[in-house]
């Protein structure tokens, strides 16, 4: 035997694995990130265990041997006991994991597994195994035979019995009518019990145990992180809801299930009730309702036993008094604790903070708490324009209804339309509570990264003294993704003059500027960006040419060229055809026009925006389609001509204008066109091919360098190719989406124009790379 692992090929595979005793084989490659990850633990465990071979399959270098044994996924682990399959799981094992199967498969019996595996073969032919009661059935959805008596209405009633496939008994369970009620027992494949407990009409009630074998065993119960140490867990149920759960090692001892240590002592001042949570290091007492939802006071210590926060909840939401522990939180010194009222997860009235021994230090009125849906609708976020002066007179509405979380937003908006912060500090000085600017930063963080999408909670965290610079600029991201540009510059621009500092708000305005189409505000945020975030500043510019280019004739603009092979000579569809095509697009681009030119002034000439095409459109727009058909291999293809206008903001717009022009003017030259207009004939260029080729050459490359990183191109040694003066390779992945959908669409079009049997460039099967 060997001390270190052993390359499988498939000249040794069969010789390797057909030896006498413990043979583990490990199928893997070089570019599964997991495999990497358990080779170490692997290696270490056969450096443990010197009388099991420990195999590896490459199974790029060796593919028969993957299809061999069908392997689907890697890692996948198979272990061999004399020459029989005795084992097969997938995913990379953690260490401990590892060494129990190790141990268990040294004590398997490979005669009972050869046994066992022809009682599985007698189950695939419908045939009861030795062991089986004769009159069981094949249950096919629970993969068992199941046998006991029944009741007058034909439910079970009294003792029934479960056999796995293999024969051997998994499942006694008593029932009344159809339910379980009374004891139940699970049991190894070896006979020792795996699970007890009792159900009381078809709830699980009292403890419910789960026991370790030392055997090789199916039965489950080290999942979830719990350590392999742990050999016995009770979970106790009160009419089928989980209120406790415990862990024990083999001596018996109450153990901690992520480490199999033992349980910590109790603090003094810590319930008996309290659970010790080892991910938390906290102890914990929460009392839950019916739906194992936090109701009445739940309490939270350290694992000293100080007590870290408490509080009420009503089904499952923080309501009522709540209390914590707040050393170094708050702006003075002395304040070590704060407590106040909650109203569904929201604080409200007045709250105090603390010093050590109770004495109130400061209070603030935080006012009424304003839920999602009130917060949603308020004026405060509407994308109209108001007035400073209209903004103050909201505020000063809100702030006498205590109402303070809507008069600060609106005293933001005031401040971004008189370029002052004077009033917005004040303001916020005198409502919010006075937190150091660190924790600040901590609470606004949180906030923003659990519940950066929703109206309520950046509010709140708001007077409990957030970052007002990071949750101004939280509601300009969600104003803006809400298509609400005007109001997001609005916040974006309070938030600046709050922190003139932070440059990272420069970004942010000018994704809001490129809602407002404001391109050349954009590129004098990236050059201010460029001395201290350059990669920042260059994504910025690259989003700024990618979604506001001039659309004139872009196939003049560079020759076609592919190192594809097959490339197609020449169209197939005829000239009415591609006349109707050219006015799909015309249309297409004329709905996405219309619904740009209405977000600016009238008469604002904008060089990037959709040309007038009404001249390709003489009997006005033609209808756009949504249909399927079958084409003649049976298959259903779907048609979505549409666009969904009313959803799509200015980039998203800009996107689709692109896309389609590209693909529009593309057709016209495809057809012997050298400027826009309706084609006169379909006589496609010399280098037609190359062009059809390019487009699905790079519809690859950008899907290759989205997916894989271009881990594709580099391994096929595929060209790139540039995009908006960058490499495709250099681009950023967030725009990498952008070149996609252009030659989505390009290669699409070109797809429909060399085969007449295809219907329309928007067929979903004309899309793929």
């Amino acid at each position: 035997m060997s001390e270190h692992t052993v390359e499988l090929t498939d000249d040794n595979f069969q010789q390797t694995t057909g030896k006498s005793g413990l043979v583990l084989v490990d199928f893997w490659a070089a570019w599964c990130g997991p495999c990497r990850a358990f080779a170490p633990t692997y290696e270490a465990v056969a450096k443990a265990h010197p009388d099991v071979i420990f195999g590896k399959v490459d199974t790029e270098a060796h593919p028969d041997l993957g299809g061999r044994f069908d392997i689907q996924s890697i890692p996948t682990l198979m272990a061999f006991k004399d020459g029989v399959i005795v084992h097969r799981s997938s995913g990379a094992l953690p260490r401990g994991r590892l060494e129990t199967l190790v141990q268990s498969l040294k004590t398997l019996d490979a005669a009972l597994v050869k046994k066992a595996e022809e009682n599985k073969r007698l189950t695939e032919q419908g045939i009861a195994p030795p062991g089986v009661d004769p009159e069981a059935e094949w249950d096919e959805k629970d993969q068992e035979w199941a046998h006991g008596p029944q009741d007058d209405d034909g439910e079970k009633h009294g003792v029934w019995k479960y056999w796995r496939a293999d024969g051997t008994l998994c499942n006694e369970c008593h029932y009344e009518h159809g339910k379980p009620h009374g004891a139940f027992k699970r049991f190894h494949e070896s006979g020792g019990v795996s699970q007890d407990g009792e159900f009381v009409q078809g709830e699980l009630h009292g403890p419910r145990t789960w026991y370790a074998s030392e055997g090789f065993t199916t039965e489950r119960m080290h999942e979830n992180g719990v350590s392999e140490k742990v050999r016995k867990t009770v979970m106790t149920y009160d009419h089928g809801r989980v209120v406790g759960v415990q862990h024990f090692d083999a001596q018996d001892r109450k153990v901690v299930p992520s480490t199999g240590e033992p349980y910590p002592d109790r603090p003094r001042d810590v319930p008996p009730e309290a659970e010790f949570h080892e991910n938390d290091d906290q102890w914990a007492h929460v009392h839950v309702d019916a739906e194992g939802e936090r109701h009445g006071l739940c309490r939270f210590w350290t694992a000293e036993g100080e007590l870290l926060w408490e509080a009420e909840f009503v089904h499952g939401s923080r309501t009522g008094r709540f209390h914590s522990r707040a050393e170094d939180e708050y702006a003075d010194p002395r304040v070590a604790f704060d407590e106040g009222q909650c109203e569904e997860n929201l604080a409200h009235g007045v709250w105090s903070l603390l010093d050590a021994n109770g004495k109130v230090v400061l209070t603030k009125d935080l006012g009424v708490a304003q839920g999602e849906d009130e917060l949603r609708e308020s004026p405060v976020f509407s994308n109209l324009p108001r007035k400073a002066s209209e903004w103050r007179e909201y505020a000063a509405t809100c702030a006498e209804a205590r109402k303070y979380r809507e008069a600060v937003l609106a005293v933001a908006r005031a401040a971004a339309c008189e370029q002052r912060h004077e009033e917005l500090a004040a303001l916020l000085a005198r409502v919010v509570l006075p937190r150091t600017p660190e924790n600040a930063q901590g609470i606004a963080g949180h906030t923003l990264e659990g519940a950066g999408d929703s109206w309520a909670p950046m509010a709140d965290t708001l007077v409990r003294g957030g970052d007002a610079g990071m949750l101004l600029r939280g509601y300009a991201v969600l104003l803006d993704q809400s298509d609400r540009p005007r109001a997001a510059l609005d916040f974006i621009h309070a938030a600046m003059l709050l922190h003139p500092e932070r440059t990272e708000f420069l970004f942010t305005r000018g994704l809001i500027l490129a809602n407002l189409g404001l391109d050349a505000h954009m590129n004098r945020d990236a050059e201010a960006l460029a001395a201290t975030e350059p990669q920042t500043a260059r994504f910025l510019g690259t989003y700024a040419r990618c979604l506001f280019r001039k659309l004139d004739f872009w196939p003049a603009e560079e020759k076609p060229h592919s190192t594809y092979n097959g490339l197609p000579e020449g169209a197939g569809q005829e000239l009415t055809a591609v006349h109707r095509i050219v006015q799909k697009y015309a249309t297409r681009l004329q709905l996405v026009r219309a619904a740009m030119v209405k977000r600016f002034k009238p008469g604002a000439s904008l060089p990037w925006m959709p040309p007038d095409l009404s001249a390709l459109l003489p009997g006005g727009p033609v209808e756009l389609v949504v249909d399927e058909f079958d084409d003649e291999e049976g298959e259903t293809i779907s048609i979505d001509e549409t666009l969904p206008i009313a959803r799509m903001g200015l980039p998203d717009l800009a996107r689709a204008a692109r896309a389609d022009w590209n693909a529009l003017t593309w057709l016209m030259w495809a057809c012997g066109e050298r400027g826009v207009a309706m084609p006169r004939a379909v006589a496609p260029p010399a280098d037609f091919g190359h062009a059809a080729g390019m487009a699905s050459q790079r519809l690859w490359r950008s899907r290759d360098r989205r997916v894989t990183g271009g881990r594709g191109a580099k391994m096929s040694n595929s060209p790139g190719f540039p995009f908006e003066g960058m490499d495709i390779d250099e681009l950023h992945p967030n725009l990498v989406g952008i070149a996609e959908q252009q030659y989505a669409d390009m290669q699409a079009m070109f797809l429909w124009l060399i085969n007449p049997a295809h219907v329309s460039p928007w067929q979903d099967n004309l899309r793929g790379s």
